[in-house]
């Protein structure tokens, strides 16, 4: 789709100290939907500094941008979902573009923003980008996930540098990478990065599956 390779132009330009958002050089997976109604194209967007991947949709009309929390709701006592889900019906008129969500069945809540492609443009598309990533933050805190989130973007870190390692790339790369991209002091990511050669050293010699854990 025409609209498929205007988002992936637009999302893989750009450079790391960029003021905008969608000007971060971003990386992308494309993929067919599997939608049955209606032919739809999936552009997947990560970034190490965001917490979560972004999932762009786009049908022939319209595209949805969707952050998913990975947060279940459904464990929760009746009494504790509906103050939940009140607190997020409420953060639902607080922003204009973003909008929280439960899908799937065990009620996880993710962060949508709806666009008409009739009349979009890249600014719209930004703003639509910023409203989720600036969002994301206080559905967390709703949640109660602040510790979680911070055990999750420490452990996706540590695989990103593991794959890298496996893929050769120098130390320096690696340390280019931590500090340039994931935003880490430089000293921070030198010990992040010795924390995993040392796990991966240690998962070898005991013949493991390369898995990396960060205490």
């Amino acid at each position: 789709m025409e609209w498929t390779e205007k988002f992936a132009g637009w999302l893989k330009k750009g450079k790391e100290d960029a003021e905008k958002l969608l000007d971060i050089p971003w990386d992308i997976e494309v993929s067919v939907g599997e939608n049955e109604e209606e032919k739809e194209d999936i552009i997947t967007a990560m970034h190490p500094k965001i917490p979560f991947p972004i999932l762009i949709r786009i049908t022939a009309r319209f595209a949805n941008l969707i952050m998913d929390t990975g947060a279940p709701t459904d464990a929760r006592s009746v009494e504790e979902r509906m103050r939940l889900y009140k607190k997020l019906l409420h953060l639902n008129t607080k922003f204009i573009l973003m909008k929280t969500c439960l899908v799937g069945e065990e009620h996880r809540v993710v962060l949508a923003v709806d666009l008409d492609l009739a009349s979009l443009n890249k600014k719209e598309f930004n703003d639509a980008l910023t409203a989720l990533i600036f969002g994301a933050p206080q559905v967390i805190e709703t949640l109660g996930l602040t510790e979680e989130l911070s055990k999750s973007i420490i452990a996706r870190a540590a695989e990103m540098v593991s794959e890298k390692i496996k893929a050769g790339l120098s130390k320096d790369d690696i340390m280019e990478f931590l500090v340039h991209r994931v935003g880490m002091d430089r000293e921070v990511a030198k010990e992040f990065m010795n924390t995993v050669l040392e796990s991966l050293a240690e998962s070898d010699a005991k013949d493991e599956p390369d898995l990396v854990y960060i205490h």
